[in-house]
C-alpha cells in the first residue's frame, strides 16, 4: 500500500486533521473559568497546607498502580478493539498506541484524539473513520463500567437515604441508560444485522458516482454510516469482555480515590463515594479540565461539600488537587515509556512537516 503524503486524503475522501482553535481553546475557557471561581471561593494558602499533611504512604503507591492500571486497560480494551475491527496489533503496538498518547492528552486532549487513527493509519493503512468507530463503540463499554458504579450507589441511597439529592430522577437517568445500552446490543444482534452489516459495507463508496452538491451530500452521508461499522459486526462476547475489562478502571478509581481521602483524614459516605468518584474521576476524560484540574475539583466540592458535607471546601479541594497532580505525573511518566516507538511511527517524516501538511489541507 502507497502511503498518501502527509495531511492529504487517506481514502474514500477522508482525511485527518488537526482539530480546530475552538476544540482545544474549550478546555482551556472553561477550567480558567473554574479556577477563577475557586480563587473566590477556596482558601488556596490553608488548601496547600492541608495537603501538606498528606500520608504519603496512602497516596504515591496507589496512584502510581492506579496510572499504570490505566495505560494497560486502555491498551487492552481500546487497542483489542482495534485489533478486532480495524487491523491485527501486536501487544507491542497496542500498548504503544494507546499509552503514549497519554503524554500529550493529560494537557492537549483534543490533539491526543487524532494521533490514535492517524497511528493506525500510517502505521496499518485503516480508515480513520473505521478507526473513530471502533474508539466510539469502546467509549459506550467504558460509560456502561462506569454507570454500573452509579447504578449500585443510586439503589443503595434510595434505602438508605444517607443522600437526599440522590432521589429518583438519578434511578431514572441509570433505567433509560441501560435501557439504550442492552437495546442496542440486543439490536444488533437480530436477524436485521447481516443484512445492516452488508449495507454499511456498501455505503463505503456512495459518494464515487456522484458530484457537486450531490457528491458532498453522499460524502457525508457515507462517512456517518462508516461509524456504524462496528456496531454492525461486534458480537455480544466483545462487549463483555471489553466491559469487564473496563470495570478494573472503575473499581481502581474507588480505591484510588478512596486512598487519596483517606490520607487527608476524610471520611465519605459509601453511598455517596460510589456515585460521586466515579462521575469526579470520569470527568478526567471530558472537555471541562485542562490534566486533570478544573472539572474534577469542580465536581468534586459539588458532591462532597455542597451535597455530602463531608469536610470544608479547602479539604475537598485539596483531596482533588492532590490526586489531579499525583494522576497528571503518573500518566505522563507512563506514557514515556513507550513514546519514541510511537512518534516514530507515527510522525517518520517529523512532526512539523506533518503539520504543515494538514494546515495546508485545511
Amino acid at each position: 500500500m502507497t502511503e498518501p503524503k502527509p495531511g492529504t486524503e487517506t481514502g474514500a475522501g477522508e482525511q485527518i486533521k488537526s482539530p480546530g482553535i475552538v476544540n482545544q481553546l474549550v478546555p482551556w475557557v472553561i477550567s480558567i473559568a473554574i479556577f477563577v471561581w475557586l480563587y473566590y471561593n477556596v482558601d488556596f494558602r490553608k488548601m496547600f497546607e492541608i495537603m501538606a499533611t498528606a500520608r504519603l504512604i496512602w497516596f504515591i503507591p496507589f496512584i502510581a498502580g492506579f496510572s499504570i492500571l490505566c495505560g494497560l486497560v486502555d491498551a487492552f480494551t481500546f487497542g483489542q478493539s482495534y485489533s478486532w475491527f480495524c487491523a491485527q496489533l501486536s501487544t507491542r503496538e497496542k500498548l504503544e498506541l494507546r499509552i503514549a498518547p497519554m503524554t500529550v492528552q493529560v494537557i492537549f486532549a483534543p490533539f491526543a484524539e487524532i494521533l490514535f487513527p492517524l497511528y493506525l493509519w500510517r502505521r496499518k493503512g485503516v480508515s480513520p473513520t473505521h478507526a473513530v468507530s471502533a474508539s466510539v463503540w469502546t467509549m459506550i463499554s467504558d460509560v456502561a463500567a462506569q454507570m454500573t458504579a452509579l447504578t449500585v450507589g443510586v439503589v443503595f441511597n434510595l434505602q438508605t437515604g444517607l443522600v437526599p439529592q440522590i432521589n429518583l430522577w438519578w434511578l431514572a437517568v441509570v433505567i433509560i441508560f441501560w435501557a439504550v445500552y442492552f437495546g442496542n446490543i440486543i439490536f444488533w444482534h437480530t436477524p436485521l444485522q447481516p443484512k445492516i452489516a452488508a449495507w454499511v459495507e456498501r455505503s463505503r463508496n456512495l459518494d464515487a458516482a456522484h458530484r457537486g452538491t450531490r457528491g458532498l451530500l453522499f460524502k457525508i452521508a457515507a462517512g456517518a454510516t462508516q461509524l456504524l461499522r462496528t456496531f454492525s459486526i461486534a458480537r455480544w462476547y466483545h462487549y463483555l469482555y471489553v466491559y469487564a475489562v473496563r470495570m478494573l478502571i472503575v473499581v481502581g478509581a474507588l480505591v484510588c480515590n478512596y486512598a487519596t481521602l483517606r490520607s487527608l483524614d476524610i471520611v465519605v459516605p459509601l453511598p455517596l463515594a460510589v456515585v460521586a468518584l466515579p462521575i469526579i474521576f470520569y470527568s478526567y476524560y471530558q472537555p471541562i479540565n485542562v490534566g486533570g484540574f478544573g472539572g474534577p475539583q469542580a465536581l468534586a466540592i459539588l458532591f462532597l461539600y455542597e451535597i455530602g458535607h463531608c469536610g470544608s471546601k479547602e479539604q475537598i479541594a485539596a483531596y482533588s488537587f492532590l490526586f489531579s497532580t499525583g494522576f497528571l505525573i503518573g500518566r505522563v511518566l507512563v506514557g514515556l515509556v513507550f513514546i519514541r516507538g510511537f512518534w516514530r511511527n507515527t510522525f517518520p517524516e517529523g512532526f512539523g512537516n506533518w503539520r504543515r501538511g494538514v494546515s495546508a489541507n485545511k
